[in-house]
């Protein structure tokens, strides 16, 4: 979904917010690879 999001521009995205038992290294490398930022707490 969020692949989607990015390359077709349909959301405009910065900043990826989450909680804290979400991330994982696939996500957090993915979001990396995408040049986005990420905060969980």
């Amino acid at each position: 979904m969020m692949v989607d999001v990015v390359e077709n521009h349909k959301i405009p995205v910065k900043t990826v917010l989450m909680d804290r038992w979400y991330p994982t290294q696939r996500l957090m490398a993915l979001i990396d690879n995408l040049g986005k930022i990420c905060y969980c707490p």
